[in-house]
């Protein structure tokens, strides 16, 4: 896939006072308060923050596997709210793909059989063969195109996990802490990998983590606490991760004024 092959990307991703509660017990907890958030078509964007703090909450709302209680998702210039369940599973399906930290494999299918498994469940398997070859190239899994997730390592498994998520050229892709079962030097792979994704073909790219040496990957970082978002601050300003790292340590450390 190129950029001339990429999805339609015109319209920025962007959420509106999002506002979710979850029922604990006799009390009620506020996930998202209020939380309104803008991304640029093609930007690479991380959003941190302690766990708690609603960063993986915001994720799932913006990938419609939560709905809120308030605001609204638009993406692509659809408003998700508008959607019954069988539209947005639709729409998730074309449009987002899905990065997890755990991966998701279906342990007794094949590389090859779990990425293309998004376009036969959407009845666009006769698309798989242009778009497989690709991809598998791209990601540097062609010769574990027929090996089970147990024959791979984590970051082979995660890398057929970003095939899976693209394979149906989806306008976003969102990943839940897509290094937290890796070590670190396959995870510091893996964020450059999604980084020079995000610059080949300009794919809007959101990933949730808690770690600094992820977040120095993207463009910018997002910062949240108590389910709202505190700050914002461009990556290009630190001159390397750990001034980086120190800066966001201090921020979610602040008393609020």
């Amino acid at each position: 896939m190129n950029a001339a092959t990429s999805p339609d990307l015109q319209t920025p991703v962007k959420t509106e006072n999002l506002t979710k509660r979850f029922r604990q017990g006799e009390s009620v907890v506020e996930a998202l308060k209020g939380v309104s958030l803008t991304v640029r078509t093609g930007e690479f964007v991380a959003i941190m923050g302690a766990s708690g703090s609603g960063k993986s909450t915001l994720l799932h709302t913006m990938a419609g596997l939560t709905r809120p209680d308030e605001g609204r998702v638009l993406i692509a210039d659809t408003d998700l709210s508008t959607l019954s369940d069988a539209k947005l599973t639709r729409f998730r399906r074309r449009k987002i793909g899905l990065v997890f930290q755990a991966f998701n494999l279906i342990p007794t299918l094949t590389a090859e059989e779990n990425i293309t498994m998004p376009l036969l469940t959407d009845g666009r398997g006769g698309q798989a063969a242009d778009r497989l070859d690709p991809l598998l190239e791209r990601l540097g899994i062609a010769a574990r195109r027929r090996h089970r997730p147990d024959a791979m390592s984590g970051g082979e498994q995660q890398r057929v996990a970003i095939a899976r998520a693209l394979i149906t050229d989806p306008a976003l892709v969102l990943a839940d802490e897509p290094t937290g079962s890796l070590d670190s030097v396959t995870g510091q792979a893996i964020c450059r990998l999604m980084k020079e994704l995000c610059e080949e073909q300009k794919r809007t790219i959101i990933v949730v983590t808690h770690e600094p040496s992820v977040a120095a990957w993207t463009e910018r970082v997002v910062v949240m606490k108590d389910g709202r978002i505190l700050t914002e601050f461009r990556t290009a300003d630190f001159p390397d991760p750990a001034a980086l790292t120190v800066h966001y340590q201090q921020v979610v450390a602040a008393k609020p004024a």
